[in-house]
């Protein structure tokens, strides 16, 4: 469904009144052009009080012939045409409006020629931010275009930066080090852990970082070590859950070997004796074995190791950062990690939210790797330089991310290897994800609660779907159904089946 979405601007009324020396309006213009006749709905925003817009509605529909329908609003509030607060609130406004009307997925189109320079400003944020959409101008000269305006900025983003740097001045906080600048966030939780690792950077204390495969665990250790004093001698990262079980003991305290015929000794310096002095990363620290859990705790408590094989003891000085995508303290209670060695690795923790809870970052992060991605693929055969649509922005933003921002940047990739013109479409991420639309499925907690909430309604849509599935998963036998969906017994399944109109065959009764 593509919506259009423009402040009527004073040229439009003149040419609705038949003006001689005015030329067609933005509007007009906008609605005559072929590419531009499919709209389904024109939000129209106005801020002229002495104007009558019924007038104008009739005429623009009987000028442009359009069969969208068409809904103008008088905006009473501005202070004047160029009152950032009041044109932003008016437009925001508008598309929550929208939104909370279409279940259905919404094209969004911002028209910026109309109206102010404001007017115009607050439409570019907002479609390179948290309403993805298409802006659309019109000029004498090139006529109707859409326009790509190369930035992704925030109103509130940018003062929550300075606010924040400000904070950081007053406190004697170090500057981001450089790989803290490349941690892409806007949403308040990322905010939060990122300053929380700032903080922890420059004390020689362990750290847990704790999150989901992909949300960036790696790039926050060695940003923690490029802002500690220890960063000079770099970090040593050691992937617990990579190396073979039998190997993960030499990988970390070293070996020794030594040859029966020539009696010449084979040294092999472990991850700890590598890390002497700087700082270790145990990244997914949790698959450590029971009897590596015990070795490595008596090294942290003893300060010093043994090789494999040797029988020399090495002093050690090292700062631990430790990784896990699981929940530690929860290994901890069932038994799969030893208490004392998490209180060794967890002087302090930082939780980074999964990609799901970052909505409105999702734009933000995938716009930055787009321009990665066409630098990296700049050199390949037939390879054009290519940017996201407002659909595919939208549907990235609703889709669920179980391999968070690495799963993110991966579809990026395939699909600006296989898009078919200059604009990756929301039907190519599709194609990329292997999904059919799935705007209503990922839409199911993010609905807007107003006055037309129906809370029943929504837990219904969410029942019938998984019974439906169930049905079809059992081939209509309702006893299996029954359990698949947790129910005690049939019955339960049959009365909340006939509450939503789900039929069963007599076949599919309990065997």
């Amino acid at each position: 469904m593509k919506i259009l979405i423009s402040w009527i601007g004073g040229s439009d009324f003149a040419s609705s009144r038949g003006v001689a020396d005015r030329s067609p309006g933005p509007i007009s213009r906008t609605l005559q052009d072929p590419r531009y006749q499919d709209f389904h709905e024109i939000r129209l925003l106005n801020n002229y009080p002495n104007e009558k817009t019924p007038i104008f509605k009739k005429w623009l529909t009987k000028e442009t012939k359009t069969k969208a329908k068409i809904n103008i609003r008088t905006v009473k509030e501005l202070k004047s045409p160029t009152d950032f607060e009041g044109v932003s609130r008016a437009v925001m406004g508008e598309v929550e409006d929208i939104h909370s009307k279409h279940t259905k997925e919404v094209e969004l189109y911002f028209l910026v020629s109309p109206g102010t320079y404001v007017m115009a400003s607050i439409f570019i944020i907002l479609a390179n931010t948290k309403y993805p959409a298409e802006l659309i101008e019109v000029s004498v000269e090139a006529g109707v275009q859409q326009i790509t305006v190369p930035f992704d900025l925030n109103v509130d983003f940018l003062l929550s930066r300075a606010d924040k740097e400000r904070k950081a001045a007053h406190l004697g906080l170090l500057p981001d080090a450089p790989n803290f600048t490349k941690i892409i966030r806007r949403c308040s939780a990322m905010e939060e852990a990122v300053e929380r690792a700032r903080k922890i950077a420059p004390r020689d204390i362990s750290v847990l970082i704790e999150g989901e495969s992909g949300t960036g665990k790696d790039l926050f250790a060695h940003a923690i070590v490029d802002s500690s004093p220890r960063r000079s001698r770099g970090l040593v990262t050691v992937n617990c859950g990579a190396i073979p079980e039998g190997e993960v003991e030499s990988e970390l305290f070293g070996s020794e070997t030594l040859d029966s015929y020539s009696q010449s000794k084979t040294v092999y310096k472990g991850s700890l004796e590598q890390a002497n002095r700087g700082t270790l990363f145990l990244d997914e620290v949790a698959d450590l074995s029971p009897s590596l859990q015990v070795k490595l705790l008596r090294a942290i408590d003893d300060g010093s190791i043994t090789r494999v094989g040797g029988t020399k003891s090495i002093e050690v000085d090292i700062r631990y950062i430790a990784s896990t995508s699981r929940r530690l303290n929860e290994e901890v209670t069932e038994g799969q990690f030893r208490s004392d060695l998490f209180y060794r690795l967890t002087a302090d923790v930082v939780r980074l939210p999964p990609l799901r809870e970052r909505e409105d970052d999702i734009s933000l992060i995938a716009t930055t790797f787009m321009a990665e991605i066409n630098e990296e693929l700049a050199g390949q055969p037939d390879f054009k330089p290519v940017e996201l649509a407002a659909g595919a922005k939208n549907l990235l933003k609703q889709y669920s991310w179980g391999g968070n921002v690495r799963e993110l940047r991966n579809i990026l990739v395939r699909s600006a290897l296989h898009a078919k013109s200059s604009k990756i479409r929301k039907e190519e991420i599709e194609e990329a994800l292997q999904l059919l639309p799935v705007r209503d499925d990922f839409q199911i907690l993010n609905r807007t609660i107003d006055e037309g909430f129906d809370l029943e309604g929504v837990l219904s849509e969410v029942s019938r779907h998984y019974i439906e599935r169930a049905k079809k998963q059992t081939s209509g036998n309702r006893s299996r159904a029954a359990q698949l969906l947790g129910f005690k017994n049939y019955q339960t399944l049959d009365a909340r089946s006939h509450k939503l109109g789900i039929s069963w065959d007599k076949k599919g009764r309990r065997h």
